[in-house]
């Protein structure tokens, strides 16, 4: 070995223990609450011990950092993409995965994804555990995991004969007996209502219901032990109808429960027979007997609900979302635009920021998209979807240039091999890929 290169490393040596030591940076992620939380989780199912599908909700929980997607469980993937840390495991996730609160295959295992730091709310937490982990055995168990939209839901009648519902809902889990049944009854009647006004929509909040109303009604009963708090946490849900801004994806968070809750009480026994054809306003229905009861009209019945605030509440929305529609419209219609086709996507949204934006489709708020062009980030403002998902679209591009993209509200990372080129209207810009 030269003699020079000896001394270069002899150097080296003398002069390393000035150099001030080096040590990992911190994870974003605290291993200590971590753990608390897989043992809370834990215990959850372990405490359910397979008793409401007949099977364990146990299974694996990765928790993710949104900022650095930062992830770290107790459980070993199946590929050997994550790194064993005291205990834990832990790793990047890749840019084509969204974060989020949900159920995906990922690394060889099927995982719970939880946002860290998940609610301090230690009730709110425990719903959120066993909602994800729910989502991970709900193919096994023969239910639909599709999630549609529900644009109804934005306009005025769609919302009033919603609340009402929902008001009717709270009445019947507050109430025993013939009044419980008159309530249910008058539930269901006004579903109805609502269903007849908009063709189609039976089966889109039936699909809704059957995904993410059944996986927030077993959040609620692992989370809730005794009926009491069961019914005080239900009740509270719905009470939430009344404030809400947004209904099109959220609204079966609070109508899962109470169906559930309600069919608790009269049928027992319900969810072993569940299939994905089924429509648990049906099923809640037929419990009692046919929930036709009364020969008043549907909105003789409703005065007792408070239609006519309702009504004006609803009324003075409409005025105001009708001046919001005309922005919207000219934000992701009249362009300049950038339009992205969907092929391949993954994608990532705030359900409680979902807005119909009339036949155009529907604003995602807070939306992240993967796609084989790459990545697409919007904060707050949104990007629209086509109605049938087959396109994604944003104000045209501030730079034209570049690997990274940036508009108004929005952010692309193109992937190798892809760019942007003209669209079919002037101003307007899409994604193509080089030959």
């Amino acid at each position: 070995m030269p003699r020079l290169f000896l001394a270069g490393i002899a150097a080296w040596l003398a002069g390393a223990d000035l150099l001030p030591a080096q040590t990992p940076a911190p994870s974003p992620i605290d291993t200590v609450l971590a753990r608390r939380f897989f043992l809370e989780a834990a215990a959850l199912t372990a405490g359910d011990g397979g008793r409401l599908w007949g099977r364990s909700l146990g299974g694996p929980i990765l928790f993710v950092d949104p900022v650095t997607r930062t992830v770290l469980t107790d459980s070993a993937d199946g590929e050997g993409r994550l790194t064993a840390m005291g205990g834990y495991y832990t790793g990047q996730l890749p840019s084509s995965e969204n974060a989020a609160n949900t159920a995906f295959r990922w690394a060889g295992r099927l995982w719970a994804m939880i946002m860290w730091p998940p609610t301090a709310d230690s009730l709110q937490r425990q719903v959120l555990f066993a909602h994800e982990l729910w989502h991970r055995i709900q193919g096994d168990l023969g239910l639909p995991s599709t999630a549609p939209g529900n644009s109804h839901l934005g306009t005025r009648d769609g919302r009033l004969w919603l609340r009402l519902e929902g008001r009717a809902l709270r009445r019947a889990i507050e109430a025993q007996g013939a009044a419980r049944n008159r309530a249910i009854a008058d539930a269901l009647a006004f579903r109805r209502e609502r269903r007849a006004r908009f063709p189609g929509s039976d089966s889109t909040e039936r699909l809704l219901e059957m995904h993410e109303g059944l996986a927030e009604y077993s959040g609620v009963v692992l989370a809730t032990p005794t009926g009491e708090g069961r019914a005080a946490l239900v009740t509270a849900r719905l009470a939430t109808l009344d404030t809400a801004t947004h209904f099109e994806r959220d609204f079966a968070y609070q109508t899962g429960p109470a169906y559930g809750f309600l069919l608790d009480e009269l049928a027992s026994g319900w969810r072993s027979g569940l299939t994905g054809g089924d429509d648990l306003s049906q099923r809640l229905e037929a419990a009692l007997g046919g929930g036709r009861a009364g020969s008043s009209s549907v909105a003789a019945r409703a005065k007792a609900y408070g239609y006519a605030a309702v009504r004006r509440d609803e009324d003075a929305r409409d005025r105001r979302r009708r001046a919001k529609v005309a922005a919207l419209r000219a934000r992701f219609a009249t362009g300049p635009l950038l339009e992205l086709p969907l092929h391949e996507i993954k994608v990532g949204f705030d359900p409680s920021q979902v807005e119909a934006l009339d036949s155009l489709g529907s604003v995602y708020g807070k939306l992240r998209l993967s796609d084989r062009w790459g990545v697409l980030e919007c904060d707050a403002s949104g990007g629209l979807v086509t109605a049938d998902w087959s396109r994604v679209v944003v104000p045209a591009p501030t730079t034209t240039t570049g690997r990274r993209l940036t508009g108004a509200g929005w952010v692309l990372d193109l992937a190798p091999t892809w760019r942007i080129a003209p669209g079919q209207r002037r101003g307007d810009w899409t994604v193509v890929k080089d030959p």
